[in-house]
């Protein structure tokens, strides 16, 4: 009985946590359809600066990285009704460049790829993959992930994480397939994981893949190819059997510049986030059912 009253709460908190998602005002902007829409709110502006890596949640946070001199993660938050002027994240270094947020579904930790040192000994500065927990509402000291998920002397960039508890991001690591490619692992307890796998085609090829973005539910994976200097969006499928689809171009309605990257979800996966050479923009996540 004390079972069955248990997960009733948990389904009413969890259909109250999905209609809340699916009420974010999204700073009052006209809702997207498949034709992607800038995501531009006048606070956002900043002077027009160069913007990729949207993360809205829970619906009254946004984090995104802008460059102006280093790359750097700034925050706004809705407070009163009223979002206040973006600012340098606390866990972001003026000093060092910072890039790829993704926030845990409970808003605790947050992770982020940064070029400082990991140790006062640490002179050759490649990207790593950070982490910050929030504590009281606050973001403690961040740190860097320990091996085997950072690689000494080589880059990993854009972290994300999957409901069953896996890992993806890209990496130049020594044994890929090209320049960049997709890695995965599996998360074994806090802080722990499992030795990244290169995920193997076709989402690894000799081509330069990078910013993968997994779905929740892991039916598919968004992220960037680029080739000659020019990066689109693609997705790949699971299939039947659980393998991954040949990705596929989201199409130029989607790729529209020399620089289309940094896809991300919004946490009820209704609307995509990317980036036009700088320009944040959004699009109903429908698309990709014609994809399929």
């Amino acid at each position: 009985m004390r079972k069955i009253i248990f997960s009733f709460i948990l389904m009413i908190a969890s259909q109250a946590l999905i209609g809340q998602q699916n009420n974010c005002p999204y700073f009052d902007l006209p809702i997207p359809n498949e034709v992607p829409q800038d995501f531009n709110p006048k606070v956002l502006d900043l002077n027009g600066s160069f913007k990729f890596n949207v993360e809205i949640k829970p619906c009254d946070q946004i984090y995104f990285t802008t460059i102006s001199g280093n790359e750097n993660i700034y925050f706004s938050k809705k407070e009163n009704g009223t979002w206040s002027e973006p600012k340098i994240a606390s866990f972001s270094d003026p000093n060092h460049s910072d890039a790829d947020p993704f926030l845990t579904k409970d808003g605790n930790r947050i992770y982020f790829i940064s070029k400082r040192p990991t140790s006062p000994r640490d002179e050759n500065l490649e990207w790593n993959i950070w982490y910050a927990n929030n504590s009281n509402g606050k973001w403690t000291k961040p740190q860097p992930l320990p091996e085997p998920i950072n690689s000494e002397d080589f880059d990993e960039y854009f972290f994300s994480i999957s409901d069953k508890g896996n890992v993806f991001f890209s990496s130049n690591r020594k044994g890929g397939e090209g320049s960049f490619d997709i890695y995965t692992a599996k998360i074994l307890g806090d802080l722990t994981f499992s030795t990244p796998q290169n995920a193997g085609r076709p989402l690894s090829t000799e081509k330069y893949e990078f910013d993968p973005y997994i779905a929740p539910d892991e039916s598919f994976i968004l992220f960037s190819i680029n080739e000659k200097g020019d990066s689109d969006l693609y997705v790949s499928h699971k299939d039947q059997n659980g393998n991954w689809t040949e990705p596929q171009n989201l199409g130029d309605k989607i790729n529209r510049t020399d620089q289309d990257f940094a896809p991300s979800l919004s946490a009820d996966g209704k609307f995509i986030f990317f980036s036009n050479d700088g320009k944040l923009k959004w699009v109903s996540s429908d698309i990709l059912k014609k994809l399929n």
